[in-house]
């Protein structure tokens, strides 16, 4: 089944880095649906935690919820850290069997900026410095093509232009 009018944005990143404001900004500028790990996250439970079998949990449904959406057209915007392989691959599968073009998206800071930002209440995630030092320890390389975008360097606005350029440049045709 064909989604012509379908595109999905995943951005992907650690904590603090930037993800969720990036893809809020660029859901805005683009009038995607945007999806966030964090908030699936708190909805599932009172109790944020951070152990693989709640992680596992959060990636299904983050998962249902963007291919249904997918599935109805248009541009899908998801962020989450997207550490591993396995839960980045599920999208890619996903899209190259439904021909739905993706586009990844990784943002990065500088480790002082992240270790100010996670040290911060923010409103949807409780990763604190720890939880992202457990994550870059164990996040696995990433396989497919994708644009990196620094957070702590330029304006929100010169990101969604690289962004962007970067997509058109990786449409197809």
């Amino acid at each position: 089944m064909e989604h012509p009018t379908a595109r999905l944005i995943m951005v992907m990143g650690l904590p603090g880095s930037g993800k969720t404001y990036f893809a809020k900004a660029l859901a805005a500028h683009t009038g995607a649906t945007h999806y966030n790990s964090d908030r699936i996250r708190k909805e599932a439970t009172q109790a944020v935690r951070y152990t693989e079998a709640d992680k596992a949990r959060v990636y299904e449904d983050l998962f249902a919820r963007v291919t249904e959406a997918l599935a109805q057209g248009g541009t899908v915007i998801v962020d989450a850290t997207f550490s591993k392989a396995a839960y980045r691959q599920a999208y890619v599968q996903w899209t190259a069997a439904h021909k739905v073009p993706v586009h990844l998206l990784y943002m990065e800071a500088a480790e002082a900026v992240i270790a100010e930002r996670v040290g911060k209440k923010r409103p949807d995630s409780d990763a604190d410095f720890a939880v992202y030092q457990k994550i870059k320890a164990d996040y696995e390389p990433i396989a497919e093509n994708y644009q990196v975008l620094r957070s702590d360097e330029g304006s929100t606005a010169e990101r969604i232009a690289q962004a962007l350029a970067y997509m058109h440049q990786h449409s197809p045709r």
